[in-house]
């Protein structure tokens, strides 16, 4: 199969690691991992993607519109809601029933729920997110609150309580995971993440990666435990089940993006 991924660069050691061996054809985009901060914008720039694709104009496919895919895959989970209303006009959407990117490195959603619930309070790890994660945590918030700023129009005291808020979640955390992955030893990375957790005086616990969900979502094994699978013109919205994610009936009058 030809496929097309988009996914956040979070992952991308990972979807590299399972690419270069996947039996399918897989043309990979990959978006900035700080849209997470704006899930809205998020969504708008991955249906402006899936429109592009769809009129065969995408800027970083190498497939034309004569060509096409036979799936568009979202390297996506639930994500703040970032995937919601997503649609396309021609081509099945394949998404993992995840809340996140952790889900793809546990392998399993209901692995990663039950290590969750056991453990709550935890902020997890892996080569990706080292790399791209901020752990400066002072000018982390210094830039936390210049977006809020902006985002409040100048409001000071706005931007400060939505700062006050997102640093008052720290509290609640008592423990760090780092997520080895198969394949991509990086023992410097463990470290780092070992001296973090020690610095804060926190528990620090290794896990055990696993790259079946991906793998899956790659070899175009796609059961319906683990992915949803969406139909031109059907569109997702949250499950708030144990299946995270639901399809929509195809929509009958699919919004045009040039109609503005």
């Amino acid at each position: 199969m030809h496929l097309k991924l988009i996914c956040c660069k979070i992952v991308e050691r990972e979807i590299a690691n399972l690419s270069c061996t996947c039996k399918n054809v897989i043309d990979v985009t990959m978006l900035r991992q700080k849209l997470h901060d704006r899930p809205q914008e998020l969504n708008e720039i991955l249906q402006d993607e899936i429109h592009q694709i769809d009129e065969g104009i995408h800027r970083y496919s190498n497939v034309q519109a004569d060509d096409g895919y036979d799936a568009i895959l979202l390297g996506y989970g639930l994500c703040s809601g970032a995937v919601t209303g997503l649609y396309s006009r021609k081509y099945p959407i394949v998404i993992p029933k995840a809340h996140d990117c952790v889900t793809f490195l546990m392998g399993d959603k209901d692995r990663y729920m039950d290590y969750y619930m056991q453990n709550t309070g935890t902020f997890y790890y892996w080569p990706g997110a080292v790399e791209l994660m901020d752990f400066q945590e002072d000018d982390r918030f210094e830039r936390r609150y210049r977006y809020y700023l902006m985002r409040y129009k100048g409001n000071e005291r706005k931007a400060r309580k939505a700062v006050a808020v997102e640093k008052s979640f720290l509290d609640t955390y008592k423990k760090v995971a780092y997520i080895g992955w198969p394949g991509l030893p990086f023992p410097e990375y463990e470290r780092k993440i070992q001296e973090y957790a020690r610095a804060r005086e926190w528990e620090f616990e290794k896990l055990e990666g696993r790259d079946t969900l991906l793998r899956k979502m790659l070899d175009g094994e796609w059961d319906e435990e683990s992915f949803l699978v969406l139909q031109p013109g059907e569109t997702v919205e949250p499950g708030y089940d144990k299946d995270i994610l639901r399809k929509v009936e195809a929509i009958q009058e699919m919004p045009d993006r040039n109609s503005d």
